[in-house]
């Protein structure tokens, strides 16, 4: 037994999908004893227990179906990890507003720090986390709001600093950038906490009577969220997904925009990872050369006719 054996148990899995389709049940489900539900959860929680390593209470006896409570769960009892290892536990953000929207078992780093594949149930190429089967999946870390090391192999985790600093990636930074861009600092939404990102925490902190050390801790983080809280501050919310439109942010986004500018949109759209008036201009205009629906919704057709090859 070991932690190869929770991939296994995963990759056995392999194509099992919803019967009948979207209909949301699942053995996993049945097990679990709450089928008909969405069951990214529930596979992982099937997975350690079908491996003989039950995670145990989280949000039931079988383990967690609730991505967020699971993440506090793991949060209070110091199981987060910026190192993982084979079969260890990925909590994601899409939207990069905070929270856990899905979930998956981490495999092995594609390129170390920067992608990975995974294992997860209830997702498909048009939907991330409500796609309705079990695939393995190429991920990015900008999309990552926690790696989970349960404690089924290893005793003790080191302790978790959950500060955002230079040189971090994932949703986290994301959802800071957002704060930070609604709060109309021109800064780029990609997820990666990089020069700019820290200069211009800096500019926010010097703003507001903080200590300058460009680094988000927890009082420079609640000033952001006590700041977005005033109605004046324009709502720039987003929701991304597979299919991304007007408001939406982040890592793809920019993406987007670069993918626009080398099919030649003219003028240039800015590369700042927001899907502003300008962006959806371009997209438009771009489906209605390709002979797509001139929607300015980004979906599987505009992704590959932009040559995106996996979303």
């Amino acid at each position: 037994m070991s932690r190869q054996t929770i991939l296994d148990t995963a990759a056995f899995e392999k194509g099992v999908a919803e019967n009948p389709a979207a209909s949301n049940l699942t053995h996993y489900g049945s097990w679990y004893g709450l089928n008909g539900v969405p069951w990214c959860a529930i596979f992982v929680s099937w997975v350690y227990n079908k491996a003989g390593y039950p995670l145990g209470q989280i949000d039931s006896a079988n383990g967690f179906h609730y991505c967020p409570s699971a993440y506090n769960f793991w949060k209070k009892n110091n199981r987060l990890t910026r190192s993982p290892k084979p079969g260890d536990i990925i909590l994601f953000d899409w939207n990069g507003d905070g929270k856990s929207d899905h979930t998956g078992i981490f495999i092995k780093w594609i390129e170390e720090g920067k992608s990975f594949s995974s294992w997860e149930g209830n997702t498909s190429i048009n939907s991330q986390s409500d796609g309705g089967q079990v695939m393995m999946r190429k991920r990015l870390t900008s999309y990552v709001k926690a790696f989970v090391n349960p404690g089924i192999f290893d005793a003790t985790n080191e302790p978790f600093v959950s500060d955002l600093k230079p040189g971090d990636e994932g949703a986290d930074v994301a959802h800071m950038q957002k704060m930070l861009y609604e709060l109309e600092y021109p800064i780029i939404v990609d997820g990666k906490f990089g020069r700019l990102t820290q200069r211009l925490v800096r500019q926010f902190q010097k703003d507001h009577g903080i200590a300058e050390t460009g680094i988000v801790e927890e009082i420079t983080e609640g000033v952001m969220q006590a700041e977005l809280s005033n109605p004046k501050v324009k709502d720039h919310r987003i929701q991304t997904g597979t299919f991304l439109k007007k408001g939406d942010a982040g890592a793809l986004i920019l993406m987007i925009q670069k993918a626009l500018n080398k099919k030649g949109a003219s003028p240039r759209v800015q590369q700042d990872g927001v899907f502003g008036l300008k962006t959806d201009s371009a997209v438009k205009t771009f489906q209605r050369q390709m002979a797509l629906v001139a929607d300015g919704i980004v979906g599987p057709r505009t992704f590959k006719a932009l040559g995106f090859k996996h979303i």
